[in-house]
């Protein structure tokens, strides 16, 4: 049985380290696809008897949560070739989000390789069913699977090519922006708009054009597919361009006025060591191995080991702070010191950390408490 977080949603995996969650609303969906796709199935492949349309329906929709994974997985890969490791992967069945960890040599046309990847995958995807479709001897039910998850995997490649946020095309033509331009906040500004545009665009081409041009009702499920994707694109554009109360407080938020002081040690370092730099004031000691962030250590989790000095007692010998490390996971690190993607970091790390430690030109500078226990 999968892991559930705090937020409800469940760990169904983790690859390289990091979870893969999916949330319960994304198998609502996946009914509500399949409840939209039976008549189709069932009107092309009556004739086979309905245990096997019932089988080309779920393969169907397995073919697209399986297409949706390797689609993150590519950001991942493509992330980690060029420096910086996934720390997160969601999933929808409409497409999915990768959040990555800090980067000591990141610039913008990674950003935009990187982007581009999830499409692209997708595309490779759709060309090598069309042509198994096309050289392979396989029976009807088969063909008629595989024809549908490569013509979906058409359609994310291109929706997801999109230039607006919070699609890979929008994330894609703001490290654009922000290559020729160098500046961070209008590439996003950039894709927020055209995440509107995006939007504005589905709801006519499936929502109004049928009701304006033809006079037909919108069909239910396509209704629904509008809301649902619309909304989180909406959403997204919506904070960015700090178009609400709340996301105008969180532009203001700079996590560097929360943060407290840290200590970077050696793995080898003694805790007796470690406890001398929280009593200094560190409220936080950082273990690092060359360029890597091997764990935390702080005072409660010294004092949930028993390792927290008491008055009058003997020092502890011979234990190194590697030995009683907190590893820390790769969401509870960030570049992101400002605004709405800092707001949205700490809303990460609390799932994972008691911290949240911060990066900045590639320097450990602070730690701030994310309220987690």
């Amino acid at each position: 049985m999968p892991a559930s977080t705090s937020t409800g949603e469940w760990v169904i995996a983790r690859i390289g380290g990091a979870p893969v969650v999916i949330s319960p609303t994304s198998l609502l969906l996946g009914l509500l696809i399949a409840g939209s796709w039976y008549p189709l199935v069932s009107s092309a492949l009556g004739v086979f008897g309905t245990t096997t349309v019932l089988l080309v329906v779920v393969a169907t929709v397995l073919g697209v949560a399986a297409s949706v994974l390797l689609h993150e997985l590519a950001h991942g890969l493509a992330g980690t070739l060029m420096g910086r490791r996934p720390a997160r992967y969601e999933l929808y069945l409409w497409g999915g989000r990768t959040s990555f960890g800090s980067a000591r040599d990141w610039n913008a046309w990674k950003d935009l390789v990187t982007s581009l990847s999830g499409p692209a995958t997708n595309l490779l995807i759709w060309g090598i069913g069309t042509l198994a479709q096309n050289s392979v001897s396989l029976s009807v039910p088969v063909v008629f699977t595989i024809w549908a998850v490569a013509l979906v995997n058409l359609a994310l490649a291109v929706f997801n090519a999109l230039p607006g946020l919070p699609l890979d095309g929008g994330y894609a033509l703001a490290a654009l922006v922000v290559q020729v331009t160098g500046n961070r906040r209008l590439g996003l500004k950039v894709a927020a708009w055209g995440g509107l545009a995006v939007v504005g665009g589905v709801v006519w081409w499936w929502i109004l054009r049928p009701l304006v041009l033809y006079g037909r009702q919108p069909d239910v499920f396509n209704l629904v597919l509008v809301i649902m994707v619309g909304w989180s694109i909406v959403a997204s554009s919506w904070q960015v361009l700090e178009l609400g109360g709340g996301t105008r407080a969180a532009s203001k938020l700079d996590l560097r006025e929360l943060a407290r002081p840290v200590r970077v040690v050696g793995p080898d370092t003694p805790v007796s060591q470690a406890r001398e730099a929280l009593a200094q004031g560190a409220a936080l000691v950082l273990v690092t191995d060359g360029p890597e962030l091997v764990g935390t250590v702080d005072e409660a989790s010294l004092k949930e080991l028993g390792l927290m000095d008491a008055e009058g007692s003997a020092p502890v010998v011979g234990v190194t702070v590697r030995q009683v490390c907190t590893v820390l996971p790769a969401a509870a690190v960030t570049t992101e010191l400002t605004g709405q993607a800092a707001a949205d970091a700490m809303k990460r790390a609390r799932e994972v950390s008691r911290w949240l430690v911060l990066v900045e030109a590639g320097s450990l500078t602070g730690a701030v408490p994310t309220g987690a226990r």
